[in-house]
């Protein structure tokens, strides 16, 4: 399984990203559907995280108590529960990322304004949008460049830990006031995308897909990212004290994971319908 696949290869499992500059292609994004005739239909957008629901209810009762306690030695055994992330806006298009092809795709945004606030992962559950009806086949996702993981012990789970991480390479420059975006994600049938430093489409985990969904005129289609993939257990994550002060350093420190084999890839997306009240 690769590292969080937005989108950077710290090390075999998590998160890996490729900064991208602004400008590199051109994208035809459409803000709103509102004064479009014909029949539409409604999508939501959350996110949904398997790990924080595992906890006990011990552990949920002191999960927002993160006071980063000295490590443990030079490899501390923790567990993931959850990130804090900045998720900024969530597209999707009728057409389908293809590896090769420029993103000249029409985005509809499906949200309303752009996210600046840092949020559980779990949180996220963008205000529903009414879309024309058919088939979209592709999403993209931005978000921020720093982020948080929260581990808890694995001798002692009451003692937790709130990592801050950059989506770049662990020895990347790591400012906890960095408010800069990492590359985007464009998810399609076939995989998860970046663009290159030709502005064009390459792929990053060809395991991270979408099904296409489809907007039915009086249903609402709900598109929910699921941490893990479907995983049965926690990954474990081992925090390398890589100047050894017993804290957890951003930039210096890094991490090393060992996830459940049933855990192949770290995302995928559930599509779900039901039918919406008669008017």
């Amino acid at each position: 399984m690769k590292r969080f696949h937005f989108v950077r290869t710290k090390n075999i499992l998590f998160l890996s990203v490729l900064l991208a500059a602004s400008g590199l292609f051109y994208s035809c994004e459409q803000e709103t559907t509102s004064g479009e005739t014909g029949e539409t239909g409604t999508i939501e957008f959350k996110c949904i995280n398997p790990f924080a629901e595992m906890q006990s209810p011990s552990q949920e009762a002191v999960r927002a108590a993160f006071e980063n306690p000295p490590l443990t030695g030079p490899v501390t055994t923790t567990y993931m529960t959850s990130l804090r992330v900045i998720i900024g806006d969530v597209w999707v298009a009728r057409d389908e990322v293809k590896v090769g092809q420029k993103d000249n795709l029409e985005w509809i945004r499906l949200t309303t304004a752009t996210n600046r606030e840092m949020k559980l992962f779990e949180e996220y559950v963008f205000p529903p949008k009414e879309l024309p009806v058919g088939e979209y086949k592709s999403i993209k996702i931005s978000l921020k460049n720093i982020f948080y993981r929260q581990v808890r012990l694995v001798s002692d789970p009451q003692v937790s830990y709130e990592l801050l991480e950059t989506m770049g390479s662990w020895t990347d420059p790591c400012n906890v006031a960095d408010t800069s975006w990492a590359a985007t994600n464009y998810f399609s049938t076939d995989g998860n995308h970046i663009l290159n430093d030709k502005g064009r489409f390459e792929m990053a985990s060809e395991g991270e897909k979408i099904s296409s969904l489809t907007i039915m005129e009086n249903k609402k289609a709900t598109i929910s990212m699921r941490l893990g993939a479907g995983a049965s257990a926690h990954c474990i994550n081992y925090l390398i004290d890589e100047n050894n002060n017993r804290q957890w350093d951003c930039g210096v420190d890094r991490l090393e994971e060992e996830c459940p084999s049933d855990m192949k890839y770290m995302w995928d997306f559930l599509v779900e319908y039901e039918d919406l009240p008669a008017n």
